[in-house]
């Protein structure tokens, strides 16, 4: 089978194919014992249900093929964990998988960035169907009619990153690992804090985001980076407060770009998930070579720092979290 399967062509299933489907995944079901790795949660036999944002779904307490809908924490979460996947969304950029994530003990179809074609899912015969509620609600019922589906939330649904983490290394049976991680992770947020106090004391950070034809304030919001930086004691700009609540960035204009002077440092990284380098590349020229971005406070005084948009932006785990606290480090150094 190719590295990227079939994208979406409709939803019509072939009735021997998905037939064929259900058997395999019938079949893996029906092996599936309290094996290798998990955490042999609650439950009778080898299923228990699970009630998640979708609904209520027998899952298999130790699964053996699984599919994780989103690059987020259903793969990430995975991959920390040594889940053993069958295919996986993916990011739009290279790698597809950011190389700081554990590396996969086995192959896996690599799904891509954009919505994949049920039929081709099928065909890997699932046990098991992870993703956040936004990427399965137009297909819930016709993905449940294959495999065991379950659904989590994340920051979209106001829900912090941790939780969503411990609800998705649930439904794998490593909830307390997942728990284990993201304690280790507090810790080192909590030295960070305490290492570079002075620093932070005296610093207003404005984290940025360069897209395909914007520049963006990520806001001091339940989005992910944003968490990590206030976990790590990072003080942010009064631009960096939501305009409503709720919002995870406030746009700038050209003409707008001066509201960055109240912050001594800017962190910035471009694109995302689907990433469009050229488009975004354009974007930054057309900002940065501005006569208003030259004269922001933080340019002037060279605290300007590019950090990677694979681990602040499309992270989504305690390893990514961990990736950013390494990468913030080395900025406060420079402050």
């Amino acid at each position: 089978m190719n590295a990227t399967i079939a994208r979406r062509r409709g939803y019509g299933l072939d009735r021997r194919r998905f037939l064929g489907g259900l058997a395999g995944a019938a079949a893996t079901l029906g092996l599936t014992a309290c094996g290798a790795g998990g955490e042999q949660p609650a439950g009778s036999g080898d299923t228990r249900r699970i009630q998640h944002p979708l609904g209520s779904t027998e899952i298999p307490n130790d699964p053996r093929r699984v599919i994780a809908l989103d690059p987020g924490p259903a793969l990430q979460v995975a991959l920390e964990h040594g889940v053993p996947l069958v295919a996986s969304a993916t990011l739009g950029t290279k790698p597809d998988v950011p190389k700081y994530l554990p590396k996969s003990k086995q192959d896996f179809e690599h799904l891509g960035f954009e919505p994949p074609d049920p039929e081709s899912l099928a065909e890997l015969n699932p046990d098991l169907i992870v993703g956040h509620q936004t990427s399965l609600a137009d297909n819930y019922e016709v993905l449940s009619q294959l495999s065991n589906v379950v659904a989590y939330e994340n920051t979209r649904d106001n829900v912090e990153w941790q939780q969503s983490c411990l609800t998705v290394a649930d439904y794998y049976g490593y909830r307390k690992r997942q728990q284990e991680l993201i304690d280790r992770y507090a810790e080192r947020a909590a030295e960070v804090k305490r290492a570079h106090a002075d620093v932070l004391g005296k610093t207003r950070i404005a984290l940025l985001r360069f897209t395909t034809d914007e520049l963006r304030i990520v806001t001091d919001s339940v989005i992910f980076p944003s968490r990590v930086l206030s976990d790590c004691g990072v003080r942010r700009s009064e631009s960096s407060a939501a305009a409503d609540k709720g919002d995870t960035y406030n746009s700038l204009s050209l003409e707008q770009v001066s509201r960055l002077a109240d912050a001594d440092a800017l962190i910035y990284f471009g694109g995302g998930g689907a990433f469009e380098g050229e488009q975004v590349n354009s974007t930054f020229t057309n900002y940065t070579e501005g006569t208003l971005w030259q004269r922001l406070p933080a340019v002037r005084a060279g605290k300007v720092f590019e950090v990677p948009q694979n681990s602040w932006w499309d992270g989504y785990s305690a390893t990514a979290a961990n990736k950013i606290v390494d990468e913030l480090t080395e900025v406060l150094r420079k402050l």
